[in-house]
């Protein structure tokens, strides 16, 4: 018995409506005003250089630069209207999800039907770690949209192959690269698979596969040479461990929010079972040429760009982070919801529909609980340095050259003293100077510095616990990052900072 596509309209609206609330609820969080991520320090700092400043700074980071430029506008945007930079660099990420929830109602609802479009839409907001990137101060929700649009050209090529959607697949393909290297490596394996369809059923279609391939690497040019020197900076340093099988367990399941191994395996036996009652309704002729071979690509960019990124951890230097794969993961969900509207056994429909209500209801609760733990700890963040930040006779150490141009930003807010060095990621230590109000020391005298300013209530923040002559009490720690405070016995205000972190 077939499932009437007016019901399926029905269920996509009341699905696309709950995304309209979860955009809404994206404003009014609490997260919206808390640092929740170690890498946001760095955005923060970052987006407050000259644009010279900021693509030489990235130049010697791991990251393509467009999301800093897309941050600088944002900051100065902040300036002009007063706007708290934090809250206006968060919008910026907010953004994408509006633009998708355009799209989705627009162009993926004109295709493929409301369910594909609602059903896609909220997954984007509550599965994997798609809502705490919505709000992060990073660059992740600006590749989901960029991989999106260069997907859904790609699907237009597949059917109709318009020049327009060549020429949008060569656009957004280098707007994947120039923000984030694992959209690149998913519009990478869109460009394959393309290029096996046409060598396959459509020769006299490869020339313009090369031409969009080529202006998508000719608009790259100008970010190569930068990228080389990312590749060599990896390849000498770089702090992500070797492809385990829990990882690799972890990336295949990401797409519903793995936490563990065993989350994982039952992620990927749900995902093994949609597939296998895609391959039947294919049977049934329930899917046509066009569309099954977009669900295929799919699941290819998806797998294919966890494999590619496991070839280059293997011959180049680990790289597989799991978060990495949220590009990715968007793709299959627009496969996900794609294959649940072209069910249309009602059995089967109902089978696919409580496997992926599990999914929802399952990556719903795992949102609520994380968005919950990360303002907890955001919270005790946030008190940490407003304590330091409001306090006039705070002092602040930054003992590692690495985290310098993270907290730069408050540099002008306290009194900070920066491990004195030539370089902070390519950008000359004096030339900060002129942006930043800091002092410098040289590394062996932490300890002198210290017991020079013993009227001072001195903060040290720093990858893990510092190893010094003088007691520190941990105040707080995020992701790494341990927020320290020096003991010393004239200091009037320690123990009463020591109770409002401890009681």
């Amino acid at each position: 018995m077939e499932i009437y596509n007016s019901k399926k309209d029905i269920l996509g609206i009341i699905f696309f409506a709950s995304s309209i609330l979860i955009l809404g609820y994206m404003f009014l969080t609490p997260l919206n005003q808390l640092i929740i991520h170690i890498d946001e320090y760095f955005s923060l700092t970052l987006v407050t250089l000259p644009i010279h400043d900021i693509l030489t700074v990235t130049t010697w980071d791991v990251h393509p630069p467009l999301y800093y430029l897309l941050g600088k506008m944002a900051a100065k945007f902040a300036s002009m209207t007063g706007m708290d930079l934090l809250f206006s660099i968060r919008i910026l990420s907010i953004i994408p999800y509006i633009l998708i929830l355009v799209i989705s109602a627009v162009k993926i609802r004109e295709d493929y039907g409301w369910l594909t479009a609602g059903l896609f839409t909220l997954s984007l907001g509550i599965m994997s770690e798609f809502f705490t990137h919505f709000l992060i101060a990073r660059m992740y929700s600006w590749a989901i949209l960029f991989i999106l649009i260069a997907f859904l050209a790609f699907a237009e090529i597949i059917r109709t192959n318009d020049i327009k959607a060549w020429a949008v697949l060569s656009v957004f393909s280098a707007l994947c690269a120039y923000t984030h290297h694992f959209a690149a490596i998913s519009a990478a394996c869109i460009y394959i698979i393309l290029f096996a369809y046409i060598f396959k059923f459509k020769k006299d279609e490869l020339k313009m596969w090369a031409i969009s391939a080529a202006a998508a690497v000719i608009l790259y040019i100008p970010w190569i040479p930068s990228l080389i020197i990312q590749v060599t900076q990896v390849h000498q340093s770089y702090w992500i461990p070797e492809v385990s099988a829990p990882t690799l367990m972890n990336s295949f399941g990401y797409y519903a929010y793995t936490s563990d191994a065993f989350f994982s395996g039952v992620a990927i036996l749900i995902l093994a079972t949609l597939i296998y009652i895609y391959s039947k309704e294919t049977e049934k002729g329930n899917i046509s040429k066009e569309d099954r071979f977009l669900i295929l690509s799919g699941i290819g960019v998806y797998v294919g760009t966890i494999v590619l990124s496991v070839i280059l951890s293997v011959v180049v230097k680990p790289i597989l982070m799991v978060r990495y794969l949220l590009p990715a993961t968007a793709i299959m969900w627009l496969t996900i919801s794609v294959i649940m509207t072209k069910i249309e056994n009602r059995r089967m429909f109902m089978i696919s529909g409580a496997l992926v209500g599990l999914l929802l209801i399952t990556g719903l609760a795992t949102t609520i609980s994380s968005n919950d733990t990360i303002y907890q700890d955001g919270l005790s963040q946030k008190a940490v340095l407003d304590n330091i930040t409001q306090d006039p006779n705070s002092m602040v150490i930054i003992p590692s050259q690495n985290m310098i141009m993270y907290f730069l930003d408050y540099a002008n807010k306290t009194d900070m003293y920066c491990l004195n060095v030539d370089h902070v990621l390519g950008e000359n230590m004096n030339r900060l100077h002129k942006f930043y109000d800091f002092k410098t020391y040289n590394g062996n005298d932490i300890d002198s510095l210290i017991a020079n300013n013993t009227g001072k209530n001195i903060y040290i923040i720093s990858w893990n616990k510092p190893v010094l002559n003088t007691t520190t009490v941990e105040l707080d720690k995020q992701v790494g990052v341990v927020f320290s405070k020096v003991k010393q016995s004239n200091s009037t205000s320690y123990n009463n900072t020591e109770e409002e972190y401890y009681e």
